[in-house]
């Protein structure tokens, strides 16, 4: 290594140490601490469903590790929108626009999630009290909503993302491909989404059935990962803009990441949940009738 790779890395260190991750945008909602606890916990979520110990994702274990990193995601999120005004003037739409995708992916590690399906089942149990199925009613009623919000409001962001590619096809054309190729990964995420919210929670009751482990699958191979993934690419274009991180660097480096947790989830979920679970795009409740049209879908 020689000294002038040595002293560009010293430098980026010391920038690195120059940031405020305690106390911005406030002491309440540290920006820095709650990405350092998103982040840390995510890539434990991660370690464990590559590793094959789904333990952390059973309905037998607790939802500690999964409640953690969802919370601090939102807060990380939350905090992260409150600082876009010191984002350089022309991203600063994109960066509201991650903060409000990065509360989406948090909600959809929850919504598919195990745990949250086992809250449900008793606001679905027609034989309650007439007053406690009244409750619940309003409790489904309210997730319905969010549902169809957060699942609207990702298609909305990742959409718009497009929009950002091109207007720096001029400034960067490595970053705009970049940003154009994974909006386009990102679509795929709501897919699953858009099914929830056009056939209801009983179409994810019935999911469940057909394949025992595919709320672990959902969570552990798909949501958490990407989560985790988005939150990367969001702290290097953070250390892209100040300076820490060079234009092939943050390029780079994004695409590795994503690679890596791509490949070795999709793997991993093939290797452990093989049989009870799917990675089918288009999920069905019933089993399309061979040679249909939504046959080809599936």
């Amino acid at each position: 290594m020689n000294k002038s790779m040595m002293k560009s890395i010293l430098k980026k260190g010391k920038k690195l140490k120059q940031l405020n991750w305690f106390t911005t945008p406030s002491i309440v909602i540290p920006h820095g601490l709650w990405g350092i606890i998103s982040v840390i916990s995510g890539l434990c979520l991660i370690f464990h469903s590559i590793t094959g110990n789904l333990d952390p994702y059973k309905r037998s274990s607790s939802p500690l590790i999964l409640i953690l990193y969802s919370i601090s995601t939102v807060f990380n999120a939350i905090a992260g929108y409150q600082l876009t005004d010191k984002a350089w003037v022309e991203t600063r739409d994109v960066f509201k626009q991650c903060a409000v995708l990065q509360v989406c992916l948090a909600y959809f590690v929850v919504r598919f999630s195990c745990h949250f399906s086992e809250t449900l089942l008793p606001s679905l149990n027609p034989m309650l009290d007439i007053n406690i199925r009244s409750t619940n009613n309003i409790t489904l009623s309210v997730v319905r909503v969010l549902d169809i919000l957060l699942s609207l409001s990702s298609i909305l962001c990742i959409l718009l993302f497009q929009r950002v590619a091109y207007h720096q096809w001029e400034k960067s054309k490595s970053i705009s491909i970049g940003v154009s190729i994974g909006s386009m990964a990102l679509i795929l995420l709501t897919v699953y989404p858009i099914q929830l919210v056009m056939f209801g929670h009983d179409w994810w009751n019935c999911i469940q059935d057909r394949y025992l482990a595919q709320n672990i699958a959902m969570t552990a191979f798909i949501y958490v990962p990407a989560a985790v993934t988005f939150s990367l690419i969001l702290f290097s274009a953070t250390l892209y803009q100040r300076g820490i991180l060079s234009e092939t660097e943050f390029g780079a480096g994004s695409a590795l990441v994503v690679m890596i947790c791509l490949i070795s989830t999709v793997l991993s979920q093939e290797i452990h949940v093989p049989d009870i679970s799917t990675q089918r795009i288009y999920l069905p409740c019933l089993e399309p009738e061979e040679g249909s049209a939504e046959a080809y879908l599936v």
